[in-house]
C-alpha cells in the first residue's frame, strides 16, 4: 500500500510540474501585453520623512528631481503625523511648497492621504491621537483627511487621491495586523464625496496579495513590485515570477485600473541604511539593477509605473556616487 501511495504522489507531482510548465509557456500567450513601451508613463514616490532621513532636504530634492531628472510625475504620501503636530496645530508649510513646485514645474500629483501611507513604519498616527478611544481617533482620522483634500482639491497638480497604502496587507508595517479604524470604503466615500472631480486608488502587494478585495472599492489599484527582498531567518529572496503573472492578476479584477505603483529600484536592507557605506549600499543595487527592474516593469506593461528609490539615488550621489542617479536619466520621465 505503502509503494503504491508512493507511486501515486509521484504521478500526482508529475502531472503538477507538467501543468505549470504548460501555463509558463502559454501564458504570455493567454495574457499578453497591450500597452506599448512608449506609452508608459513612468513617475516616482518622494517621501519627505525618508529624505530627510537620508539627508536629503525634502523641497530641494524634490525640486532637483524634477529639474535635473525632468521627472514629471510624483506619488506625494501626506504624513498625519508630520502636518497635525496636536489637535489644533497644523504645520502645512512643507505640503504647501510641495504642491507649489509641482504647479511651478507643470508636475503632477497622486497624494496619499490616510493613516496608512507609503515608507516605514506605513501608519503615521500622531501620539496625540494614539492616546484617544477607538472612536475618537477614527473621526480624527477622517476630520484630517478631510482637511487635507480640502486644501489640496483645487491645485491644477492634483490628478488623483491614494487613500491608504496596502491597507488589507496586515503582514507588513508598524500597525500590521491592526484593524483600520475607518473602513476603507468609509474613507473612499468621504474624498469622493469631497472632491468628485479626481479619482481615487488605493495599493495592494503585487506579490503577496490578491487585489480582488479592493477592486470594487477603487478606481485604480495601484501594487508594489519588489523583484528582491530579505526576511530575517531567510535571508535574500528573488521572487520568479514571470511577467505576465502581474497581466493576468489584473485580467481577473477588470474593468479595474491596474497600475505599478511601486516599483523596486533600491535595495531592501536587511538593517538600518545607515550602517551601510555607500559602496556596501550600490553592492545591493546598482545600475545594472536598475536597468533590469525597468526592462521587468517594460515587460509587464502597466500604463503607469512608480519609481521606489529616488531619494536614495539623491542620497548617494551627494555623498559623491551619482550612478544611479545618472542611470535614472535613462528612464522615460
Amino acid at each position: 500500500m505503502k509503494k503504491n501511495g508512493t507511486k501515486l504522489l509521484g504521478r500526482l507531482l508529475l502531472r503538477i510540474s507538467f501543468a505549470l510548465i504548460i501555463l509558463f509557456l502559454i501564458g504570455p500567450m493567454l495574457f499578453p501585453r497591450r500597452t506599448d513601451v512608449d506609452s508608459i508613463r513612468y513617475g516616482a514616490t518622494w517621501s519627505t520623512y525618508y529624505a530627510e532621513y537620508l539627508g536629503v532636504d525634502p523641497i530641494d530634492g524634490l525640486r532637483e528631481s524634477m529639474k535635473d531628472l525632468g521627472i514629471s510625475f510624483f506619488r506625494i504620501p501626506v504624513y498625519w503625523d508630520r502636518i497635525q503636530t496636536q489637535p489644533d496645530v497644523y504645520h502645512w508649510e512643507e505640503m504647501d511648497a510641495v504642491v507649489q513646485l509641482a504647479e511651478e514645474h507643470e508636475v503632477d500629483l497622486i497624494l496619499a492621504v490616510g493613516r496608512r501611507v507609503p515608507r516605514w513604519p506605513e501608519c503615521y498616527t500622531p501620539s496625540w491621537a494614539a492616546d484617544l478611544s477607538d472612536a475618537d481617533q477614527a473621526q480624527a482620522q477622517r476630520d484630517f483627511v478631510a482637511t487635507v483634500v480640502n486644501r489640496y482639491r483645487h491645485s491644477p497638480a492634483l490628478v488623483r487621491w491614494q487613500v491608504e497604502n496596502e491597507p488589507f496587507f496586515g503582514a507588513f508595517g508598524a500597525c500590521s495586523g491592526a484593524d483600520p479604524l475607518v473602513s476603507l470604503p468609509d474613507e473612499l466615500a468621504l474624498v469622493r464625496s469631497l472632491d468628485p472631480l479626481h479619482s481615487v486608488q488605493t495599493t495592494a502587494s503585487g506579490e503577496l496579495e490578491w487585489w480582488s478585495r479592493i477592486a470594487s472599492l477603487t478606481d485604480t489599484i495601484g501594487i508594489s513590485v519588489y523583484r528582491t527582498t530579505y526576511t530575517q531567518g531567510i535571508g535574500y529572496f528573488t521572487y520568479p515570477i514571470p511577467a505576465w503573472v502581474y497581466r493576468a492578476k489584473a485580467w481577473f479584477v477588470r474593468p479595474t485600473r491596474v497600475v505599478i505603483s511601486e516599483l523596486q529600484a533600491e535595495p531592501w536592507f536587511a538593517r538600518s541604511i545607515k550602517t551601510y557605506s555607500p559602496e556596501e549600499q550600490m553592492a545591493l543595487f546598482s545600475p545594472e539593477d536598475l536597468t533590469r527592474h525597468v526592462d521587468y516593469a517594460n515587460r509587464i506593461g502597466m500604463e503607469e509605473v512608480m519609481m521606489w528609490g529616488v531619494e536614495w539615488w539623491l542620497s548617494l550621489k551627494q555623498v559623491g556616487r551619482p550612478e544611479l542617479w545618472e542611470a535614472a536619466r535613462t528612464i522615460r520621465w
